[in-house]
């Protein structure tokens, strides 16, 4: 099959073929880096096909491992959550692009070739009060980014990134956990979504956002910017709403 096009709302749309080769993005804030998030989902929403704790691995097909890859060349750097790092044996990127992990105890995988393809691109953000012995010995092999007591805090820990670092694009790439956190904090600025002709069931796999939710009666609108399919697969890309609504009561 090949990529076609359903709908381009953006100003300068690429061919089909070219889909991501070259994204237009608005000027970032200040403040933090223009985050935009990468997923593949099931129909019903479910980003593993294994078992809780396990990577996204056969969700998507080739298109979906194409177009992901082709995005991790459009940001400046990209960034994870460490249970997707824990989860994915392999976890690569462009040799020359920074790359980030999040993790609020320290638990990660520094053997992982996230971190010895290229050392000095590589990077941990963490809480400021790690345990002594997790925090010497992530500082013993990265860089060691510390932002917030009892969890990271992320609006600080991307503004670092934007202001110290220069970095004005981020693609994220989950987990479900850190993309909740993202939108929480009105940090969450895109969202590009594969919907994989695919249905899994289960209660206890992740969606693209795990956590509390908004309360009740709210949520986050998105504008849908393009769509795209190759075959059953198909390819959104939304812009995220920076307020959330109240859904309205329904009247007969």
């Amino acid at each position: 099959m090949a990529l076609q096009r359903l709908l381009d709302r953006t100003e300068n749309p690429l061919e089909p073929a070219e889909l991501y080769t070259r994204v237009e993005f608005p000027e970032p804030p200040d403040d933090r880096p223009y985050v935009f998030v990468n997923m593949v989902a099931t129909v019903d929403g479910r980003i593993v096909i294994g078992e809780v704790g396990e990577s996204a691995t056969g969700v998507g097909e080739a298109t979906d491992q194409l177009l992901f890859r082709r995005l991790q060349w459009v940001g400046d750097a990209a960034m994870i959550g460490s249970a997707t790092l824990r989860a994915t044996p392999v976890v690569l990127y462009p040799a020359e692009k920074p790359r980030f992990v999040v993790t609020r105890q320290g638990d990660i995988p520094l053997n992982n070739r996230f971190f010895t393809d290229s050392p000095d691109r590589a990077y941990v953000i963490a809480p400021e009060d790690l345990p002594t012995e997790k925090r010497d010995l992530i500082r013993a092999n990265t860089c060691l980014i510390e932002r917030g007591r009892g969890g990271v805090n992320l609006v600080e820990a991307l503004r670092y990134l934007r202001q110290e670092m220069g970095i004005r694009y981020l693609l994220c790439e989950g987990g479900a956990v850190l993309n909740e956190e993202l939108i929480k904090i009105g940090c969450m600025d895109e969202l590009f979504l594969t919907v994989t002709p695919k249905l899994k069931g289960g209660t206890h796999l992740p969606g693209i956002l795990e956590g509390q939710g908004f309360p009740r009666g709210e949520y986050c609108p998105v504008d849908l910017l393009s769509l795209y399919c190759d075959g059953d697969e198909l390819y959104f890309r939304y812009r995220i709403g920076k307020e959330t609504h109240t859904a309205q009561p329904f009247r007969k």
